[in-house]
C-alpha cells in the first residue's frame, strides 16, 4: 500500500485499448485524455484498494465507478468517458445472458 501521492506522479497508459495513446482517440477530448494520464494509476489503485489514505473524493469516485452516485467533477466524467469507450470495442458475448429454452408447443395464430 502506498498513498494517493505516489500514484499521482505516476503516468497511466492502456496500451492495450490505446496503443497509440488517449490522445489519437477520437471519442476523447485532449482535457480528457490528460485527466486520464495524469489520475489513471490513481484510480486503478483505487480500484485495487491499493491505496494507504483515500480520501472523500477518492471513495466518491469508487461510487461512481459502481454507478451508485452521479460523476461531480471532470477526472470522474473522463474516466466513465474512458471506460465506456473500452466497453464499446469489446467483442460481444458469443453466449446470451439469458438462456432462452426452445418452445415446446408451435405459437398459435390468433384471428
Amino acid at each position: 500500500m502506498l498513498p494517493r501521492e505516489h500514484y499521482l506522479k505516476q503516468p497511466f497508459q492502456d496500451l492495450k485499448h490505446f496503443p497509440k495513446g488517449f490522445e489519437q482517440d477520437a471519442q476523447l477530448s485532449a482535457l480528457q485524455a490528460r485527466l486520464i494520464r495524469k489520475h489513471g494509476a490513481l484510480i486503478t489503485a483505487l480500484l485495487r484498494g491499493e491505496v494507504s489514505n483515500p480520501n472523500a473524493e477518492d471513495h466518491h469516485l469508487l461510487k461512481v465507478i459502481e454507478r451508485q452516485a452521479a460523476p461531480k467533477n471532470p477526472v470522474e466524467q473522463a474516466w466513465l468517458k474512458y471506460r465506456l469507450t473500452i466497453e464499446a470495442t469489446q467483442e460481444p458475448l458469443k453466449q446470451p445472458l439469458i438462456k432462452q429454452e426452445p418452445l415446446k408447443q408451435p405459437l398459435r395464430k390468433t384471428a
